[in-house]
């Protein structure tokens, strides 16, 4: 007999077959999820409705001619922390940004054409802000991108 399972394992294994393909058939769900397509419409829109899952592209920048990505460890003077918080959060080359701890304020990935423009980034951050630290990372290649609960193996392991 098969394990029912409860709410919640239901909405990790939708959620983990959603990220290993957004776009595959709610039929294609159901054969792997063993859910009626009745469910798995009136789920995947009550974790649109809870903002648990959103829609969005994985960018291969490169392919765009931004051959330059960077991850920047920053660390301001404590008066201007919101001030860089809102200029990063308003510069066209984060791809993403996030408030850490362990020395450093904030955690960012910036996206460039090139070393030079990057560098020129760089330059203006360290004219308008006191930096106390500043530490620089290039991403020379992606290992893995976007896979935690990206299959339903890995969805039941955190079930378990």
């Amino acid at each position: 007999m098969k394990k029912r399972l409860t709410k919640d394992e239901k909405d990790l294994l939708l959620i983990s077959a959603l990220r290993e393909n957004s776009r595959q058939t709610l039929s294609k769900i159901s054969k792997k999820t063993s859910m009626p397509l009745s469910t798995i419409h009136d789920r995947i829109m009550s974790l649109k409705r809870r903002s648990l899952v959103k829609y969005t592209a994985l960018v291969d920048f490169t392919l765009l001619g931004f051959n330059t990505r960077a991850c920047m460890l920053i660390k301001v003077d404590k008066k201007q922390r919101k001030e860089l918080k809102q200029f990063l959060e308003n510069s066209s080359n984060v791809n993403w940004l996030a408030k850490i701890n362990n020395g450093h304020d904030f955690m960012v990935e910036l996206v460039f054409e090139n070393i030079k423009n990057m560098e020129d980034y760089v330059e203006k951050v360290e004219q308008k802000f006191e930096v106390q630290n500043m530490q620089t990372f290039y991403i020379v290649e992606d290992i893995k991108k976007e896979k935690f609960l990206a299959t339903p193996m890995a969805a039941k392991l955190r079930i378990a």
